[in-house]
């Protein structure tokens, strides 16, 4: 079994508070619905919304005025690359808060 093939068909999502800039996680769920809920649980505040779901590698970058932007990719190092100049785009002074991979990447 190769690794993709271990990591195929899980889901894993971000979830983001505009208003606190906190982000909530999920990972190596069977459903993106599974994924999402977790995710939105984590976030921990009302008016959490959904960044991203992926199943690969996934990263959020969060800026000082709670500006963001959320990437996926094979690689986590592309991810948070791509995490970084989107939200770079939208805010100022922007930092990885989470990044992470399904099972298997």
């Amino acid at each position: 079994m190769t690794t993709t093939a271990r990591a195929e068909g899980l889901y894993a999502a971000i979830a983001i508070s505009p208003s606190t800039g906190i982000a909530g996680t999920a990972t190596n769920f069977e459903t993106e619905t599974l994924a999402e809920t977790e995710a939105y649980q984590q976030c921990g505040s009302e008016d959490c919304d959904t960044a991203l779901v992926f199943q690969q590698c996934g990263a959020i970058a969060v800026g000082q005025g709670h500006g963001w932007g959320a990437a996926s990719d094979l690689s986590s190092a592309t991810a948070i690359d791509n995490a970084l100049d989107i939200c770079s785009e939208n805010d100022s002074g922007c930092e990885i808060t989470a990044a992470f991979c399904n099972e298997g990447y």
